[in-house]
């Protein structure tokens, strides 16, 4: 069982050493919110902040999202765990940050709970992973034999309908949209500013939820995190309604790990599978 209590331990007394040696600006990490299963992303600029920073199951939210919201060679510490880890490999790998900028600090965990609903989400999102891919520090023991299985596992019920029973539940479930862009927001990957949905000149889309126009949206989606879905989960559970967009991204995901044999945010020597050509790289998308 992992020692949650020692994690948050070690997170501020290493939030505190690295504010008071001046090694960064600003620490990333989780301060309570209204209550204990539901706390907040929070930035912790000086050593008298660090005594508000937590950590438990309810801590789902990926710090990553917020890296590239300060300025280059910001020097900034950001707690991760498994699935936040390959987001900064992403971004790293994508040249939005650099990780002589970054101090990692890795979280070692299983058992991460929904702050909506209590239900654990391992083995629905959080890439099925108990340890960071990437740290300069460990908060806790590395995790081993954290289970069997795949993270796309989840993806069975769905892949075992036809195509005119998925295109119904997708269907369905899209109708749902209120356009709110809550999983843009939630996402590390969606950096873009402005967002094509933003964008006036030229108009790319409609931004009020129509049939047409959320479909549009979340395939055009879909397509800019081909290849760089860390498998997070962020998005579904920032979703007020519900929808299940981590099967949707989970789904390409296997599709690109199946192709090109590489996993998004596994390796900060990869490159990312989308600008990357090799001979032995499938051709199948293109018949």
């Amino acid at each position: 069982m992992t020692n949650i209590k020692q994690i948050e331990e070690n997170l501020k007394r290493e939030a505190k050493r690295l504010l008071e040696s001046k090694e960064v600006s600003v620490v990333l990490a989780y301060a309570r919110g209204y209550d204990e299963h539901h706390p907040l992303p929070y930035a912790a600029r000086t050593a008298g902040e660090v005594g508000n920073l937590i950590f438990n199951e309810y801590c789902t939210y990926n710090l990553a999202r917020y890296l590239t919201k300060y300025p280059p060679k910001t020097k900034i510490a950001i707690a991760v765990k498994a699935a936040d880890s390959r987001a900064v490999v992403q971004l790293i790998q994508e040249e939005k940050v650099k990780k002589e900028d970054l101090v990692i600090l890795g979280i070692p965990f299983i058992g991460m709970k929904d702050p909506k609903t209590g239900e654990e989400i391992d083995q629905k999102t959080t890439c099925h992973m108990a340890n960071p891919v990437l740290y300069d520090i460990l908060l806790g023991e590395e995790i081993r034999d954290a289970g069997a299985g795949s993270p796309y596992d989840v993806l069975a019920e769905l892949e075992a309908m036809d195509q005119a029973a998925r295109w119904s539940f997708w269907e369905k479930e899209f109708s749902k949209c209120i356009r709110c862009f809550a999983c843009r927001k939630a996402c590390p990957m969606c950096y873009c500013d402005p967002c094509f949905m933003d964008a006036s000149r030229p108009r790319w889309a409609d931004k009020s939820p129509t049939a047409d126009g959320n479909l549009m949206y979340h395939l055009t989606r879909f397509y800019h995190l081909a290849g760089r879905c860390i498998d997070c989960g962020e998005c579904s559970r920032a979703c007020p309604m519900d929808i299940p967009l981590h099967l949707f991204h989970k789904k390409m995901a296997k599709e690109c790990e199946t192709m090109f044999g590489q996993a998004a945010g596994m390796k900060i020597d990869d490159k990312p599978v989308m600008v990357n050509y090799g001979n032995q790289d499938s051709d199948e998308m293109l018949k």
